[in-house]
């Protein structure tokens, strides 16, 4: 995996973005490149009991550092537009997404989210 771009936001994410593009057929390529989102647990904010507490159970849960990978892919793409379909899809995901991933509590709701998918597992007989 070739690191194409990195960002930090304000509220502590870091976003890395990797290609996974290959050739397939001819001239005819998939451009994939996978975007990481970061989180340091470390960094949520333990000012009151209740965040505190959550910071402790995010982290036994997930560990300090927790992941989500998100995948924009791109078929057919000749070998003279591979590069641009790669920047167009890291500027297109930025574009629509970077002033909602920084807001301020998006980490907190980002892996409360995690948590509750995590301990609703369902067991049937």
């Amino acid at each position: 995996m070739i690191i194409i771009k990195e960002e930090s936001l304000g509220n502590g994410l870091r976003l890395q973005f990797t290609d996974e593009s290959n050739r397939y057929f001819g001239d005819y390529h998939r451009v994939c490149v996978v975007a990481t989102i970061t989180c340091d647990l470390q960094t949520l904010p333990k000012n009151t009991p209740e965040e505190d507490e959550f910071r402790q159970q995010a982290i036994e849960a997930l560990g300090e550092q927790w992941s989500v990978v998100k995948r924009f892919e791109r078929m057919g793409v000749s070998s003279a537009d591979v590069e641009d379909v790669r920047t167009t899809l890291i500027e297109d995901f930025l574009k629509h997404t970077s002033q909602y991933l920084s807001r301020p509590g998006y980490m907190r709701s980002l892996v409360s989210a995690e948590l509750k998918k995590r301990s609703s597992g369902r067991f049937y007989d």
